[in-house]
């Protein structure tokens, strides 16, 4: 009969694995901002007419990004954009919000929040064109933390109908346009950034020049400590080594702390001093060669991607996995389950102790993979720039050191005699490595966007009922099929639970907050559906949870051609207010369909709750089919 841990290897690796496959996906958007292209014309549909095409970024609430220029700080949002492939094209920035620094408020910055407008003037459409092609680079930050992000755009050109695009002109926001009140910045080989008043002297880049995403630089560094600095192999593995083993004692290796502290105490449940011995040397052996192996793939990894130290840090769905796992570690110390594959608990007879001191130095070192410290800055600036076999190379000799203590041990397994026989005691020590992992757990929350933290809960809790089905509602004592399809059942919940928490959602649309002039130059030109809402009219929620979801209002927007206007009167709203009551309302929540033409005059109103299809049924009545 196989060893329990490496029957259930693959269970753990789903807990681990399940989440990072949500996010992993390529080409998958996080899910706290979204781009949407619209293209119109300035003027009337002539021959000569000029065309803009704007890219909008869309951030969730609780988000924002830095401008460009930024201001003192921050990662500006930077726009590269061509004309198939050609040379690059100006780019008009709005100047954003101007406000300390969530970061550090003794800087200023200029911000970016909700819907941001980038402007790409395309002049005279060339016939040949075919598309937009580039890339939007800019960092989403929250109140906590922040994700620099890159992405590919693009824009068909082709089949274009001048006369069926929208005019420029009848939009609020062509008079900040017009008037410049933007910075405008064209992409060269050295990104020259342009205030308003010295836009029209901008420098072309040669037409044979690609377009350059990514800012060159050009510098010749001289460093505090010199002596520190990485040159060739053999200091190379030397300063790897001794960094390794100096990355045991950095404080940011706390939270693995309770994970290395099972290496210490290995052996400490066997009765006979031969079999402490034994174990205590087994234990550190193997938990040595889970730590190389696993600095072994991190090097491979990192050479194959072309990644920083810590970068991995930066994928959500990685952070969740940890987060899940040591939480599932936790919940095993309290006693609710046995975790197959990492036991930190003294009797360890529900598996195989190689297996599981494996697997314990992989995760111990997977969660230090953030820390840095002395001379490890030096080796990683140098061997990152190196042949692959180099960095695995380095990689390995970082892990040797970090596992040079453990090593020491299994070769003086004697040590052993240093620490206390088995007793009560280790009931306590148990618990308290248990609630030090729950504290591992909320320091990796704390990592993930804003917008994952409730669903990352609710993971938890079924992760949490998961451990409790599999230890409580099974023993050995029970027919092998019923005890399998319980343990099944508990691991399907938790997929289950992450494909419907992280799954990835349709992309809401996005509702036009009211502007009394802006609504009165779109009248009559488009069909327009307003909303009234507030946060304190709980039907207004029920209405927008139902009828007006985002499937519904993407499929009445692709078949009627609406725009989405919302009335926000959760405060005093005086404009609200009017075009309220000019719709013969006193009372919220209250829909209107507003149709093209002469008929805008008199607008379609529904008020309370309503389904669907009446909806449907008020959008046909009013605009047809």
């Amino acid at each position: 009969m196989k060893p329990l841990c490496i029957r259930f290897a693959a269970f753990m690796l789903l807990f681990l694995l399940a989440p990072a496959c949500v996010f992993a996906s390529p080409g998958a958007q996080p899910d706290f901002y979204s781009l949407r292209w619209e293209l119109f014309r300035v003027g009337d549909a002539t021959p000569d007419t000029e065309l803009l095409a704007v890219l909008w970024l869309e951030l969730d609430e609780g988000y924002h990004a830095y401008a460009n220029p930024p201001g003192e700080t921050g990662m500006p949002t930077h726009l590269s954009i061509s004309l198939d492939g050609g040379s690059p094209l100006k780019v008009i920035y709005p100047e954003g919000e101007e406000e300390p620094d969530v970061f550090d408020p003794s800087l200023m910055v200029h911000t970016y929040y909700g819907s941001t407008p980038l402007f790409v003037p395309l002049g005279q459409l060339p016939t040949s064109a075919i598309s937009l092609t580039g890339s939007l680079s800019f960092a989403a930050c929250s109140a906590t933390n922040c994700w620099p992000l890159r992405t590919e755009v693009s824009l068909p050109l082709t089949g274009i109908n001048l006369a069926s695009l929208p005019d420029a002109t009848d939009f609020f926001w062509y008079e900040f346009y017009l008037n410049k009140e933007f910075s405008e910045v064209v992409d060269t080989n050295k990104q020259n950034t342009l205030s308003p008043s010295t836009s029209e002297s901008t420098t072309e880049a040669p037409a044979t020049s690609p377009p350059s995403s990514v800012t060159e630089w050009s510098f010749s560094p001289t460093y505090f400590h010199p002596e520190l600095e990485v040159t060739d192999i053999e200091l190379a593995l030397l300063f790897a080594f001794i960094a390794g083993l100096l990355l045991n004692f950095m404080p940011c290796v706390l939270p693995v702390l309770s994970l290395k502290l099972s290496a210490l105490m290995a052996g400490s449940e066997e009765q006979t001093e031969a079999d402490r011995i034994r174990a205590f040397r087994e234990h550190n052996l193997f938990f040595s060669a889970g730590v190389m192996l696993y600095f072994l793939f991190l090097g491979a990894l990192l050479s194959a991607l072309g990644l920083a130290w810590g970068q991995l840090f930066q994928t959500p769905g990685l952070i969740l996995g940890l987060a899940t796992v040591v939480f599932a570690l936790g919940l095993s110390l309290f006693g609710l389950w046995d975790l197959p594959v990492v036991d930190l608990k003294a009797d360890r007879s529900s598996g195989s102790p190689k297996v599981c001191a494996l697997f314990t130095g992989v995760l111990a070192t997977l969660l230090a993979t953030p820390c840095s410290g002395p001379f490890l800055g030096g080796v990683l600036g140098w061997v990152l720039l190196q042949s692959p076999e180099t960095i695995m190379a380095v990689f390995l000799t970082i892990g040797l050191g970090m596992a040079s203590p453990f090593l020491l041990m299994t070769a003086r397994p004697g040590l052993v005699r240093l620490f206390p026989k088995p007793g009560n005691w280790m009931i306590y020590l148990e618990a308290g490595v248990g609630f030090f992992l729950m504290g591992t757990v909320l320091y990796l929350l704390t990592i993930l966007p804003t917008t994952m933290l409730l669903p990352a809960l609710g993971l938890l809790l079924a992760v949490a009922f998961a451990a409790w089905m599999w230890g409580k509602w099974t023993n050995l004592s029970q027919p092998k099929g019923k005890r399998w399809a319980i343990r099944l059942a508990a691991a399907a919940l938790v997929a289950l639970a992450a494909l419907m928490l992280f799954a990835p959602k349709a992309t809401p649309i996005k509702w036009q907050s009211f502007e009394p002039q802006a609504f009165r130059s779109m009248l009559g030109k488009r069909p327009i559906v307003v909303d009234f809402t507030a946060d304190w009219c709980p039907n207004c929620k029920v209405l927008e949870h139902t009828t007006l979801k985002t499937d519904n209002l993407t499929k009445w927007q692709e078949h009627f051609d609406l725009t989405y206007v919302q009335v926000d009167m959760t405060q005093d709203n005086p404009e609200g207010l009017a075009l309220l009551r000019a719709l013969g309302s006193q009372s919220i929540p209250v829909v209107a369909i507003f149709p093209p033409g002469p008929g805008h005059k008199s607008p379609l109103v529904l008020r309370d709750l309503f389904s669907a299809s009446q909806m449907d049924d008020a959008l046909k009545t009013t605009l047809g089919d």
